[in-house]
This record gives structure tokens, sequence and C-alpha cells, in this order.
């Protein structure tokens, strides 16, 4: 038990979260600079888009069997040089004389990206004291939190000012810097990752079981966020300066939730997602009260907003607790691979909503497929309550 750690590391955790940041940045960026990006090479806005899809596709396709591939190569030195290979992908992006370029360079930074988080969390939880693994987990994933409210807003400002290649090309500078930092720690591998691991996993349907109450929980949050537009818009009845108000309040009741979800998760280890699900299946209910008054919109967004930044911390917590040991990067890369399709599949059913109902159909559905997730979890409650495999409670 000595070579556990006993403190938590703030440098490593921090430099992490930096990472993380910079990683979230270059997925999302896109899709905001999306329409400068057509006219520059020359194809349409739909065509533009499929840079975003290519990625979240590419994601569902290769994280599974990369994080098998690269198992047995030390992460102190896999975690960098995937940075590195996302660098040189964005700085490829930047430089792409035409949209077949630009979609290349997307779908190998994409495959970085999915390596790289299916190996993060499970080797936060190898730096931190198993009892305070939750909040390790909820530090690093404030980046991605940042991301969403700094990062991309940031990017896009230059993108408008500058060009998109110039926002590309600072990420891609960003991200090379990102794994020179972290190539300075000394990350150590998840006990038991050295080792073959052959024959059946005993914890694979304890990790698909959770894995899919998460994708459609997001399937359900990206059902109403895609659409968020019309939701507020055209359901809602509220002005652009009203929508501008709502977002902000979600974004930093998002950065609340994921400052929050550590704490939660290293208190209730066992009951944390469950918990989570069942009031993100109110929360969505919850916004059919949108419409009623201002006040009452920000309350209810504020905790839509809180919500989604719980979960994903909590969600790969709890992924990462059930795991055997020696494959919680395959674990890891199983969630990361059903969330990705939950995003893919929420914007797809979200829009064939709205092509038959009015926008204020969306709660109801969004309800309905995250409640279906909160009774699996419950359903599950005697699965959920054996000794964890993986990191203790």
């Amino acid at each position: 038990m000595s070579d556990q750690p006993t403190r938590m590391p703030w440098r490593a955790l921090l430099l992490l979260a930096g990472a993380a940041f910079a990683t979230v940045t270059a997925e999302l960026l896109p899709a905001s600079l999306l329409l400068r990006l057509g006219d520059d090479l020359d194809v349409t806005p739909a065509v533009a888009g499929t840079l975003v899809g290519a990625w979240a596709l590419t994601i569902a396709v290769v994280a599974v069997p990369l994080t098998r591939l690269t198992g047995r190569v030390p992460r102190r030195r896999l975690i960098p040089l995937v940075l590195l290979l996302l660098a040189v992908a964005t700085a490829g992006t930047a430089i792409a004389p035409s949209y077949g370029w630009a979609l290349t360079g997307r779908i190998v930074a994409a495959a970085a990206h999915g390596l790289f988080w299916s190996l993060l969390v499970p080797t936060v939880a190898t730096l931190a004291p198993p009892a305070r693994t939750g909040r390790a987990v909820s530090v690093v994933l404030a980046g991605p939190a940042l991301a969403g409210i700094v990062g991309v807003p940031l990017g896009a400002t230059a993108g408008a000012a500058l060009g998109w290649r110039v926002s590309f090309a600072a990420l891609a500078a960003l991200l090379a810097l990102a794994a020179l930092a972290v190539r300075t720690l000394r990350l150590p591998d998840p006990p038991g990752s050295a080792g073959r691991q052959e024959g059946p996993d005993p914890a694979r349907w304890a990790v698909l079981g959770v894995a899919l109450a998460g994708g459609l929980v997001l399937t359900g949050h990206f059902l109403l966020y895609t659409y968020v537009a019309p939701l507020l818009h055209q359901f809602g009845g509220y002005d652009d300066a009203a929508v501008g108000l709502l977002l902000l309040v979600f974004g930093g009741a998002g950065v609340a939730g994921t400052a929050g979800a550590g704490a939660l998760f290293d208190r209730f280890p066992r009951q944390a997602l469950r918990g989570v699900c069942a009031a993100f299946a109110g929360s969505a209910t919850s916004l059919l009260l949108l419409d009623r008054h201002l006040a009452v919109a920000v309350a209810v967004v504020a905790g839509w907003g809180l919500l989604i930044g719980l979960l994903p911390p909590v969600f790969q917590t709890h992924l990462l607790r059930i795991a055997t040991p020696g494959r919680e990067a395959t674990a890891g890369a199983i969630g990361i691979t059903v969330l990705n399709l939950g995003i893919a599949a929420g914007a797809t059913l979200g829009g064939a909503v709205l092509d038959r109902r009015p926008a204020g159909a969306l709660p109801v559905v969004a309800a309905v497929v995250i409640a279906v997730a909160a009774l699996g979890l419950v359903l599950d409650r005697a699965r959920a309550g054996r000794p964890a495999r993986g990191v203790p409670a």
C-alpha cells in the first residue's frame, strides 16, 4: 500500500486539465467557424458540417481498438505523443489547401483525441489518493468545461478577426505546448496494465450497461442542446438578449457542476450516477416551464447546466470504479465511444422531432430517453452494490 499516493498531485492535475482544455477546444472550434471554413474551402455549409460529424464518428470507431493496441506503451510516453499527433493534425488542417485535406486532418485529430480521452481518467486515478479519485477527475474535467465558455469563444473571435486558419494554427501551438508540459510528468501506469488481458472480462456487462446508460443521457441532452435556439426562441418566446443570458447561466452552472462532481462521487460512489441521471430526467421535464417567465427559465436552465456539468466526471469515474483492474482504459474507451454515439443520436433524434412537432416536444422526448437510462441503472442496483472492482470507494 506504500506505493499509493497520499496527497493530491496538483501540478499534474492542472497540466492534464490544460491538455484536456486544448483537446476539447480542438473538438468544438470548427462548429463556431463553419461558415468561414466552408467559404474558404469552397464547399457548402452542409459539407463543411461533416468536419464535425466525422470527428464523432471517428472516435466511435477507433477509440476501443486504439486503446487495446497501445495498451503496453507506458503512459508517460504515450499521452504526450498522442497530444503531439493531435497538434500536428490540427496544424495540417490549418494549412489545408482543400476540403479533403482538412477532413483528413480532422479524422487523424479525432483518432488522437479518442485515445487521449480513453487514457485520461484511468491515468488521473493513479495519481490521486483512492478516496479522492472523484475530486481529481473533476479538477481535470474542469478543462473541458472551460473550453466551452473560454476556449471556443476566444478561438471564434480570433477566427472572425484574423481568419479560421490563424485560430487553428494557434490551437496547434497550444496542443504542442500541452504535449511538452505533460512530457515533464512522471505518469504511472494503472495496476495490471502491463500484463496480458486475455479471456472474457468479468466486468464487461456492468461496463457496457453503465456506458449505455450514459449514452442515453447524452442522447437526451444533445437532443435538447443541439436545438437550444429554437427551444428558447420558438417555445420560450425569448429574444436574442434573453437567450444570451440563459446560455451564460447554462455555461456558468455547468462549470459549478463540474467543480462539485468530485465531492459528490467521493461521498456517494455507488449512488451518484443513478442520482444524477434521475435528476437529469426531472430537469428535462422542467424545461416545459421555459415559457412561463424569464426568472423561471433562468432557474430551470441553471439546473440543466448544473447536471450536464456533474454528469461527465461522475459517469467516467463510475466506469473506472467498476472496471476490471488493468482494463480501465478499455472501459474508458467504451465510455467515450458510447458518448459520441449519444451525441450523434441526440442531434439526429432532435431533428426528427422538430420535423414533426413544435419545439415544445423536445423536453418531453428528452425526458423519456433519459428516464430509460435512469430506470436501467436503478434496476441494476444489485450489480452496482457489489464490491468495487476498480478504484476503492
